[in-house]
């Protein structure tokens, strides 16, 4: 018997076939129920319009993460039992329609090599569910990770896959023990089980057979059925919420023109709100991003916010939303009011937002790709321009901010500055190769000063034509952007490409990641968009083109600090990285965290204008992972990173730890 003849009767020993399918059939209704209600419910959310363009891109997107599973296989143990789980299922899901193309359509596709190929796959993809289910409850009864919560539904869910595999086996074995198989080496697993059955008769063994079958249906279809009512529903939202995730750049909040809202003929200044206040403030994707939720607890494990023991974590935040939204927005707490709940006092205290640092770590490492900071800000927005909360601090800052046009000092300050650096005024009218953008933190500040001045003095050292804005530089806005003050930012951001716009200039460069953020993704927006390069791309630039050649530089341990504004907002690793290897004497180490992992400075989120009094400072954690990795000088390509992580080494009386920015150290080294 050669393999070309491989087969074997599909539904042996079961009947009536008629019952089979008036359980599927009720199967799918149920899932179909279930299905219709998560839709509605996802309905009630306000428009988010921008998530439904591109069909072709979000495809191909979406094709390429869950096939992929990327960024669930990020983390070595649960990625493997989740991948074996997942190619498992794929596997016997095509196994098991072409088995019913056969049985209902006439087909003869279940035989030869692609029997073989689909039975010994099946058989091991069975066996892989079973190991993946073991190692994830491993995981939650015995490794116990602290970011992981047990509930009976994780443990029904992973009864439920247990089960199916479990009966999928013994019906194997009593098929092969009571009408033998020709090919048993196609289905190993289940040959091993029908030793199990080795003295049974072949009545004894059909009735049980049959039993087992139907017993094995009812698991899979009770499995179809329960998927949008368990924790099964990921499988529904993940690619949903793949698919429509965000195909703008990560820094581009989603905003209305509150200028054209408020000129509108019909604006209603009594019934005006604006950011998220309440359930009903809550766009179709946030909804869809809390269902999406699986609590896998990942983004805690890199939030520096939950790290440092401070009261604020990403998973509790989704959590609470979640369930704020589903008490109002479903059954009769729609029209009672449930859906203007406050979700300050309710889900979280006024504080509780104001920990997050808005530095991505979460959505770096989600599964489900959900956009933890995009809620944030959207809440931000309505406490800074609908209720007027903000940290004291933060509220005085951005008072300067409106008032001088920047948040530091006056702005006399910035003109005498860039007046003594000598460098050419770009004035409305002219061009320029490169436009360089100061921005306001190493304006106003004499020790981050260098920073601009050590660039100058390399552009003028690599023949760059360059100039500045001077007096018509303010602040980009950024500050108000991420406290959610969107009216004070948009005013700022219509002003500043106003004034860029008169200017000609190929390349706009910046010193200040979030600087780098508003003018490369916000500004588009208000119709400005030029070519944005930060400082550490120029100088590798430089230096793989020639005109820097580093000649000197002191035996050291170097690390460098990813800012997040610079590394998970625009995936700027590699050249900072490449810049240092080249300086002599540098070896350059890595911290624990660092890269798309990299642990926030604790500026970021607005954090850099107010303290926070619980819990670890996130600048002393980032010192002493500097110290872990014996680091004699800390880089960073950012001032507010310099200045946090300076203020942390004087806290900790440590005279021997130097903080420098990138260009001041290739500078040195020419």
């Amino acid at each position: 018997m050669t393999i070309e003849n491989a087969t074997r009767e599909i539904m042996w020993n079961i009947g009536p076939a008629w019952l089979m399918y008036g359980l599927a059939a009720a199967a799918v209704a149920v899932f179909a129920y279930g299905v219709w209600r998560r839709v509605r419910y996802w309905r009630r959310g306000r428009p988010a319009d921008e998530r439904l363009g591109d069909a072709g891109r979000r495809a191909l997107v979406t094709f390429k993460e869950l096939l992929l599973q990327k960024r669930a296989r990020e983390e070595r143990f649960p990625g493997v039992f989740h991948s074996l789980v997942f190619y498992s299922f794929l596997l016997l899901a095509v196994t098991t329609g072409v088995v019913a193309l056969d049985y209902d359509f006439g087909t003869r596709l279940f035989r030869g090599p692609l029997y073989a190929l689909l039975s010994l796959g099946a058989d091991l993809g069975g066996a892989l569910i079973l190991v993946g289910a073991g190692m994830a409850l491993w995981r939650r009864l015995v490794k116990r990770p602290k970011t992981i919560e047990n509930t009976a539904g994780d443990f029904v869910a992973l009864a439920l896959l247990g089960l199916m595999a479990l009966t999928g086996f013994l019906v194997e074995g009593l098929r092969m023990a009571t009408a033998g198989d020709a090919w048993p080496w196609l289905s190993p697993v289940g040959y091993a089980f029908s030793a199990l059955f080795t003295n049974v008769s072949i009545a004894a063994g059909e009735k049980a057979h049959a039993v087992l079958w139907w017993t094995h249906t009812l698991f899979a279809l009770g499995w179809i059925a329960s998927i949008p009512y368990t924790k099964f529903l990921h499988l529904i939202t993940t690619p949903a919420n793949v698919y429509f995730g965000k195909l703008t750049p990560r820094g581009a909040l989603a905003r209305d023109d509150l200028d054209k809202m408020m000129e509108a003929p019909d604006f209603d200044e009594a019934a005006f709100r604006f950011g998220t206040e309440a359930p009903k403030d809550f766009t179709w994707k946030e909804l869809l991003d809390f269902d999406a939720c699986v609590s896998c607890g990942r983004c805690e494990e890199v939030c520096p916010s939950t790290l440092a023991g401070q009261p604020f974590s990403p998973k509790q935040m989704i959590a609470r939303l979640k369930a704020l939204a589903h008490e109002s927005l479903n059954g009769g707490n729609v029209g009672n009011g449930g859906a203007e709940t406050p979700i300050i006092g309710h889900a979280f205290d006024d504080k509780f937002l104001w920990y997050c640092r808005t530095c991505t770590a979460c959505m770096e490492v989600c599964p489900a790709m959900i956009d933890h900071v995009d809620t944030v800000i959207n809440i931000r927005r309505n406490e800074a321009v609908m209720q007027g909360r903000l940290p004291a601090d933060l509220a005085r800052a951005l008072r300067m901010l409106e008032t001088q046009g920047n948040p530091f000092g006056p702005e006399d300050v910035r003109s005498n500055w860039i007046g003594d650096l000598g460098v050419r005024i770009v004035a409305p009218g002219e061009s320029v190769d490169v436009l360089y953008w100061i921005g306001c933190c190493m304006t106003f500040d004499p020790s981050k000063q260098k920073i601009a001045s050590d660039l100058c003095r390399i552009m003028d050292l690599c023949g760059i034509d360059f100039g500045v804005l001077g007096a018509d530089e303010r602040c980009c806005g950024d500050p108000a952007r991420v406290a959610g003050q969107e009216h004070l930012f948009q005013a700022i951001a219509k002003a500043q490409v106003d004034d860029l716009n008169k200017r000609q200039f190929r390349i706009l460069m910046v010193s200040c990641p979030h600087c780098y953020n508003v003018l490369a993704n916000e500004y588009p927006q208000f119709g400005g968009k030029y070519t944005v390069v930060h400082h550490t791309e120029f100088l590798h630039e430089m230096m793989w083109s020639g005109s820097l050649v580093p000649r000197q530089g002191e035996k050291r341990r170097v690390v460098y600090h990813d800012p997040c504004y610079l590394g998970r907002y625009q995936k700027i690793y590699d050249s900072p990285r490449e810049v240092l290897r080249a300086v002599p004497g540098t070896d350059l180490v890595e911290m624990k965290h660092h890269q798309e992992r990299s642990l926030c400075c604790g500026g970021g989120g607005g954090n850099y204008w107010f303290d926070v009094h619980e819990g670890e400072r996130l600048n002393n954690r980032r010192i002493e992972q500097a110290r872990d990795a014996h680091a004699d000088l800390i880089v960073t390509g950012c001032a507010y990173c310099k200045q946090m992580l300076e203020d942390s080494a004087k806290l900790m009386d440590l005279e021997d730890v130097r903080v420098a920015d990138l260009a001041t150290v290739v500078l040195e080294s020419l």
